[in-house]
């Protein structure tokens, strides 16, 4: 993992990787928890990639990195982030052993100067939802667990050791949930989760 982020890191955070290595990189970066990394190269509009494709006028995914105009400019192939987008930003994936989504785990990580995301997906067993912000030294992390089926919650590093107030958002009970290293298991329902 090293060697890849300082591989990364000497080629000036381009995108280096082709079409085809581009999702392995995005998936490993991900859940290896470097989403730093992948904001650095997909947040910069100077080079060709995601960020130059929005400064070309892009509206839609093109074709190619550099946004050509003379090919198709309303393309999925280079979608990969979108993945990230989910499991990264948003957080939302199924834990290794799970089927159907019946164990989600939501482990939102926020990146740069994004101060906030509204992500939902619509799974087998129903849709789950993970919309957060962040505001300063405090975290406000809304989710949606589906019937039958139970998320792990895992903080954001910056707020692990955070004290924290669960609130089931039908009733607006209070929830008592048991924290470790900013981790905790949640059942089916809608729940707000704020540092205090």
């Amino acid at each position: 993992m090293n060697n890849l982020v300082d591989s990364i890191a000497k080629n000036d955070y381009a995108l280096t990787s082709g079409d085809i290595g581009y999702h392995f990189l995005v998936r490993v970066l991900s859940e290896n928890g470097r989403s730093d990394i992948l904001y650095k190269m997909n947040n910069r509009s100077d080079r060709p990639g995601y960020g130059y494709q929005l400064k070309q006028g892009a509206t839609s995914l093109t074709e190619s990195w550099a946004a050509l105009k003379n090919v198709s400019n309303n393309h999925m192939m280079l979608g990969h982030l979108m993945e990230w987008f989910y499991a990264g930003l948003g957080g939302i994936y199924q834990a290794e052993n799970s089927v159907g989504y019946n164990e989600i785990i939501i482990a939102p990580k926020p990146v740069g100067d994004i101060k906030w995301v509204k992500c939902s997906f619509n799974s087998p067993k129903g849709m789950i939802q993970a919309d957060w912000k962040k505001e300063g030294k405090s975290f406000v992390l809304n989710i949606e667990v589906p019937k039958d089926a139970t998320a792990k919650i895992i903080l954001p590093d910056e707020f692990k050791n955070s004290a924290l107030k669960v609130i089931d958002r039908n009733s607006q009970k209070p929830v008592n949930v048991k924290v470790e290293n900013g981790e905790f298991t949640v059942g089916s329902g809608k729940f707000e989760v704020s540092t205090i």
